[in-house]
């Protein structure tokens, strides 16, 4: 498929966004940006996927494996080390009573809560799952519309009947279905794109009316935990998750036409992966270096959202070294 600019301003930005909701600077900044952040991604996934470029399901799960289950995988295992030897004895996990071999269990059952060394990794795994349940259904169902209400349908019944249990389902099914549900809905709007001019053009009006209905829908939904499937009102949800896409959307498209092809933007747009799964390491290497080095308790690095915004930037900015090194020697642990 041919790359589409926008898309790399979307991920990059939305990945840094991600950055800055897991400072949990302001409970407004961390309700707001959960809205639509996790849809945003399932979104673009669902929108990049094409069976012309996947035309076999095993090579198409081969390929996929690669790139999502295997860096899952080695990165769980280095968050899980740095978590066994030193950030359970300080900070905020200091004196953690999580058995020692309860995150192995997750990692390997792919259970989002138990992921207590780097919770964020969950999303690598049900991206994956997401795509191994897509691929046929789009193949049976033929029309990606129908795939997303039945996901979104799933999911809405998990979390009222078995709510309880849902979010501790193997394999990350139990978000899964939501994230289906928008991944298919992208499908659904790069194969239809004529009957979503709405979210493309007038554009200006489609960014200030999705803004405010946006904002409009969160003010009234309370704060969404995707991995654990809290999603306040799941109407409300589905909405601020299609409003926020088709916001994002425009801004995005903006700054491509503003800034053109990019060579930064692309180079993190390619780097999502490494930044999702790195970065709460390193705000521990940046609040241990402040703790142990200069005496600065922790909780002041992001106490508002300017110095959560600050803290964000330089985590942000750590993690870009680690694509580097990845992308030159490692390339083999990403699928490339």
């Amino acid at each position: 498929m041919k790359r589409v600019g926008w898309i790399d301003y979307a991920k990059s930005t939305g990945i840094f966004l991600v950055v800055l909701l897991h400072t949990h600077c302001t409970y407004a900044t961390t309700s707001f940006l959960s809205a639509f952040r996790l849809p945003l991604f399932f979104f673009i996934s669902g929108f990049l996927f094409s069976y012309r470029s996947n035309p076999g399901y095993k090579r198409f799960a081969y390929k996929r494996f690669r790139q999502l289950v295997v860096p899952y995988l080695w990165i769980n295992l280095l968050a899980y080390v740095a978590w066994l030897l030193v950030l359970r004895h300080f900070g905020n996990d200091a004196g953690d009573t999580v058995a020692w071999h309860k995150p192995l269990w997750a990692i390997v059952a792919g259970i989002p809560p138990g992921l207590v060394h780097d919770i964020p990794l969950w999303s690598l795994l049900c991206f994956f799952v997401v795509e191994m349940i897509y691929y046929p259904l789009r193949k049976k169902m033929g029309q990606g519309w129908l795939i997303a209400v039945a996901g979104w349908a799933v999911s809405y019944l998990n979390c009222e009947y078995n709510s309880e249990h849902v979010s501790t389902l193997p394999f990350c099914l139990g978000p899964a279905f939501a994230a289906l549900g928008f991944y298919a809905f992208g499908n659904y709007v790069r194969d239809n794109s004529s009957r979503f001019g709405f979210m493309l053009r007038p554009r200006l009006l489609t960014l200030s009316v999705s803004s405010v209905s946006l904002v409009a829908l969160w003010w009234h939904n309370s704060a969404i935990q995707f991995f654990i499937c809290d999603y306040g009102s799941y109407p409300l949800f589905v909405l601020e998750g299609i409003f926020g896409i088709a916001a994002m959307m425009q801004v995005c498209m903006y700054l491509c036409e503003w800034f053109g092809d990019n060579g930064f933007v692309r180079f993190v747009s390619n780097g999502t992966l490494i930044i999702c799964g790195f970065h709460l390491m390193m705000f521990s290497l940046i609040k241990g270096v402040m703790w142990f080095g200069f005496h600065v308790d922790p909780q002041m690095l992001t106490c508002n959202f300017e110095r959560g915004f600050l803290f964000s930037v330089v985590a942000f900015s750590l993690c870009l070294p680690v694509i580097c090194v990845v992308n030159r020697h490692f390339r083999f642990l990403v699928g490339k």
